[in-house]
């Protein structure tokens, strides 16, 4: 404390200290003599005098202000520490995702501060676009399809073409949940994309050329959207697998033939609930599934030499994925269809009877296979021109349900060597009629007195 705070009162006398700790041994007599030299009369606070001095009389009111000062110091040093209020509230999004806002409230003497910070969060959200046959589609047991087809693709009178009305061999098909057909139109080297009430295509991949570059294909098999909307292609006669980002014509390669991962001609192309890819090689007999970001296949049927046996591949087609994960393969060569449960390399004949032939329990030449909410199989049986359907009771033999007059030809009743066929989101059937060289729709009629032949 200054040395100027000395004077006290007790019981109503003057007490004075002649030296403050805090002066360093300065005596306030030295501090009178060098603030004035015209009064020579001592000033000491012992003495009742010191009232009368003119320094002192100056001094004290200078006193008063500094403790006045001091005392205020104090206060605002007790007041004046940052008091700090955090309010945190929690929301939970629907989603799962947890957005947290804090609120840091700061108040000095005078002022009040708020600050809010926000925790961002990002989410991303993705189109699922999936084979609504599969996952989202419900078809009645007894549903029954219209007997006269409609062209959604190709010349209705079964003529090939190059333009981009016509189709010349189309192979492999797909529609997604806003009703968009694509098509694997093989001869013409190219994917067209057909939107819903339009007869005339749009080339989503392929250049028209056969070749290896990026933004062409040579023999195209293969088509399916992944979850991304983005165009799988399985470019057979190159050995690869290619993806076509949404809106580019320039493909990326996801897999291709080598020694550490043999890839022949592929017969047939599938995406799961998961994004795998299923491809169908026909010249190794097997199928290989593809996880996302992964060139390296994994077996997941056949692989061994061509043969009946329930571990044996014979020239496989089209395949399959329900969402149990349950692989469904159209052994050609065998003239059946075989079904493997998730991690099992033995199948088990789910329609066909393995000798081809036209009746009831037979298929000759099985290209391309779906399967509904019910378990119920639909085979394209291209060496009878007419689409199979199996129950679960697969002793029982199948029934046709499209291209049932017992010929091949060009009519709308008709199919000439069906190869490949999908769902809508509707439970319409689309069937590749490759041999006429289009694209037909069966409409759904739900249940009605009319039977599957």
């Amino acid at each position: 404390m200054s040395t100027i705070l000395a004077a006290r009162y007790h019981q109503g006398k003057p007490q004075a200290a002649a030296t403050d700790s805090s002066s360093n041994g300065v005596d306030f007599q030295d501090i009178h003599h060098q603030a004035s030299n015209t009064y020579k009369k001592k000033c000491y606070f012992k003495h009742i005098h010191c009232q009368y001095s003119p320094v002192c009389l100056i001094l004290s009111p200078l006193a008063l202000l500094l403790l006045g000062t001091g005392i205020a110091a104090m206060l605002v040093a007790l007041i004046g520490i940052p008091k700090m209020t955090i309010t945190t509230t929690t929301t939970t999004a629907t989603t799962a995702t947890t957005a947290t806002t804090t609120t840091a409230t700061t108040t000095t003497a005078t002022t009040t501060t708020t600050a809010t910070t926000t925790t961002a969060t990002t989410s991303t959200t993705s189109t699922t676009i999936s084979p609504v046959g599969i996952y989202a589609l419900t078809i009645s047991t007894c549903a029954t399809w219209n007997d006269t087809g409609l062209t959604m693709g190709g010349n209705s009178n079964g003529i090939p073409g190059s333009n981009l009305e016509s189709l010349s061999t189309p192979v492999s098909i797909f529609i997604d949940n806003d009703d968009n057909l694509f098509v694997c139109d093989r001869d013409n080297v190219r994917i067209l994309k057909f939107t819903p009430n339009s007869t005339t295509g749009i080339i989503v991949a392929g250049n028209g050329t056969a070749g290896n570059e990026s933004n062409q294909l040579r023999g195209p098999k293969g088509v399916a959207i992944d979850q991304y909307g983005d165009i799988i292609v399985a470019d057979s006669d190159n050995n690869r697998i290619q993806k076509f980002v949404n809106g580019s014509t320039s493909g990326i390669t996801l897999a291709s033939n080598s020694s550490i991962n043999p890839l022949g001609q592929m017969k047939d192309l599938h995406i799961d609930v998961n994004n795998n890819i299923y491809v169908t090689d026909y010249d190794n007999n097997q199928v290989v599934k593809f996880i996302p970001f992964s060139s390296i296949g994994v077996v997941v049927a056949g692989g061994r030499p061509a043969g009946p046996g329930t571990n044996q591949l014979s020239g496989p087609f089209g395949n399959f994925v329900d969402p149990n994960g349950t692989l469904y393969v159209a052994d050609d060569q065998n003239f059946c269809v075989m079904k493997y449960f998730p991690g099992s390399l033995n199948g088990t004949i789910v329609a066909g009877n393995g000798t081809a032939g036209s009746n009831a329990y037979q298929l000759t030449r099985s290209m391309s296979i779906i399967v509904d909410n019910n378990g119920y199989i639909y085979v394209a049986d291209y060496g009878n021109a007419r689409v199979m359907r199996w129950t679960t009771n697969y002793a029982a033999g199948g029934v046709c349900v499209i291209g049932c007059t017992g010929t091949s030809g060009a009519a709308a009743t008709q199919l000439r060597n069906p190869r490949d066929l999908k769902f809508d989101r509707h439970g319409n059937i689309y069937v590749t009629d490759q041999g006429n060289h289009r694209i037909q729709k069966f409409l759904i009629q739900g249940c009605s007195s009319k039977s599957p032949k």
